[in-house]
């Protein structure tokens, strides 16, 4: 096992930081990792904001009760970015096509590979990072904040820091309904026992549908997400 897959093995969030900052030869290779990410078509169609304002991390981490936010070393907002698209190509006399939908979807995809160059490097210096999806619960306040303009949008945010817990690793799926082979293999009852059974240890009451459906059950969190993420979007300049 290398160096690479070793550190992807022991990956773990970590929601509780020591107040230490990350020395910068260290930060500027951890950005650095999000630069080669790859990209589709060369677009580069993500920006990430380093949020070094004690005022609006405190902010941030009081609106979506996510403490980490301000005691970790570093905290940045990954956004959908069609703003530095449309501005390049106006420079040289055009104008971005009816595209929308389809790069919203392709920057969400480019934002979450750079963000994970950008874990896995920070993991390996032996840092400790957590995915901040909760973003989602305040997105007019960081667009505010960040002073984001039109054909941005924000997606989520990564924190980066010098760990203070150790929690164990967490259960997945198992791999073999993770990929299959040649064509999807859809589940028989046996299947979905197998994986409740694998995911049941992530909650306290041993029972991962009680997770499921707090997030994607009627009335769950994605569903009250559902509209003004929509509705944020339009205002933001989107036609979706």
């Amino acid at each position: 096992m290398n160096k690479c897959i070793e550190t992807i093995e022991n990956h773990v969030s970590i929601r509780k930081y020591k107040p230490d900052p990350i020395p910068k030869e260290h930060l500027q290779l951890i950005m650095r990792a999000a630069q080669r990410a790859p990209t589709d078509a060369a677009l580069h169609l993500w920006t990430a904001i380093r949020v070094t304002d004690r005022e609006a991390r405190k902010k941030i981490a009081e609106a979506i009760r996510q403490p980490h936010v301000y005691e970790a070393a570093e905290f940045f907002v990954f956004i959908a970015d069609l703003h530095r698209l449309r501005k390049l190509l106006q420079y040289r006399g055009e104008d971005l096509g009816k595209v929308d939908f389809s790069l919203l979807l392709f920057s969400a995809i480019d934002a979450g590979l750079a963000a994970e160059n950008m874990a896995i490097a920070a993991e390996s210096l032996g840092y400790g990072i957590c995915f901040i999806g909760a973003i989602m619960n305040a997105p007019e306040l960081i667009i505010e904040l960040l002073g984001l303009p039109e054909k941005t949008f924000p997606l989520f945010g990564l924190v980066i820091g010098v760990p203070d817990e150790k929690p164990g690793k967490r259960p997945r799926i198992p791999l073999e309904y993770l990929v299959h082979e040649n064509h999807y293999r859809d589940y028989d009852n046996n299947d979905l026992q197998r994986i409740y059974e694998a995911m049941n240890p992530i909650t306290r009451r041993g029972d991962y549908l009680r997770l499921i459906k707090r997030y994607a059950g009627p009335g769950g969190y994605f569903e009250m997400r559902n509209e003004l993420i929509r509705e944020l979007a339009r205002k933001m300049g989107f036609n979706v």
